[in-house]
């Protein structure tokens, strides 16, 4: 009888711990969650991807602000200049420029959103001379064909004798604005080695060149051609066609490339080309930019860089005016990046 009884109580409570079991099976069985760990394991790892892929999309989808400013270090600056038919050629030294120099500016600004951006530099100098002598001697003066001279006497040198005051004055305002489209890796003073980005650049250069000269002569002053002493009339004639004046305003249409390859993390190469005008304002009307350099990072949101630069313009406008500048040197530039 007392086995009888254990027996039965051992059925009854098998019978009841499937019975509490399979509720807990069921539910298992419906929610769909294994029974082990392994899947919560991948879904963890699949967020932790997610989370690596949507800060460079965010970065991607955001603004940044460039700004670089730059001191462009040019030995020599030759320039021509015609007025009225009158040619000037010069060619001045750095020490020149830096001495008589008035107001300078070199800086370029760039906004970018995703990979299309704005672009707009400015680049603008002005000199100024002043020269007082009692005695001047010029062997190819420009302004000799004025003075109504013999023919035999046009190509020999002019003397001034007396005191005579030169006034000169020259500026020159480039302004370039762009629309630009990126293709590549984003610009910062920090890329990944081996990485690389590309500029698409198109849209318009403004020149602004304006030169003005003034020869004042005192009454005691003399010229002469070859030992031969002029009128006064002629002294005249030579001190009024010295005062002259060229200014003009011209748009070119420009278009430009910039590539930048990261040599290492902190080291960058980069060459920028720029071609405008294409005759399409004046007789003659081009201008273009050269340039090749290196950049160094200076932290995550500066930068610094060496370069060897060549800017050239060439303009006429008719009527015997025209204008033409060319510079190459080195270029020192510093770069600012807001994002």
């Amino acid at each position: 009888m007392r086995a009888l009884t254990l027996s039965l109580l051992a059925t009854l409570s098998s019978l009841g711990l499937e019975v509490s079991a399979k509720p807990v099976e069921d539910a298992i069985r419906k929610s769909a969650i294994p029974a082990d760990f392994t899947t919560p394991l991948v879904l963890s790892q699949a967020d932790e991807a997610k989370n690596e892929v949507a800060p460079s999309e965010d970065e991607e989808d955001a603004w940044r602000v460039y700004l670089d400013l730059y001191a462009f270090l040019v030995p020599t600056t030759n320039t021509t200049t015609e007025i009225n038919g009158n040619r000037t050629n010069s060619a001045l030294p750095l020490s020149d420029v830096i001495d008589k120099l008035d107001s300078a500016l070199t800086f370029k600004a760039q906004v970018e959103y995703g990979r299309l951006g704005f672009m707009a530099g400015v680049y603008s100098g002005r000199l100024s001379d002043n020269v007082s002598v009692s005695a001047f001697r010029e062997t190819n003066n420009p302004l000799r064909n004025e003075l109504g001279l013999p023919a035999g006497l046009r190509d020999r040198t002019i003397r001034l004798e007396g005191d005579l005051d030169l006034d000169v004055e020259a500026n020159q305002t480039i302004v370039d604005l762009a629309f630009r489209y990126r293709g590549g890796a984003i610009q910062k003073p920090r890329m990944e080695k081996g990485s690389s980005s590309f500029l698409g650049v198109v849209g318009a250069r403004i020149i602004d060149a304006n030169i003005r000269t003034n020869l004042a002569l005192k009454k005691k002053a003399t010229v002469s051609v070859q030992g031969q002493n002029l009128s006064r009339e002629f002294t005249r004639e030579l001190e009024e066609s010295s005062n002259s004046n060229y200014g003009n305003t011209w748009v070119q249409p420009m278009l430009g490339v910039f590539g930048t390859y990261a040599i290492s993390e902190d080291w960058q190469a980069f060459a920028y080309l720029d071609a405008g005008g294409f005759g399409l304002s004046g007789e003659r009307d081009l201008s273009g930019t050269a340039q090749v350099g290196i950049a160094y990072a200076l932290g995550n949101s500066a930068q610094a860089s060496l370069s060897y630069k060549y800017f050239g313009l060439d303009y006429a406008g008719g009527g015997g005016n025209s204008y033409s500048v060319n510079q190459s040197g080195v270029n020192l530039g510093l770069r600012w990046l807001f994002d």
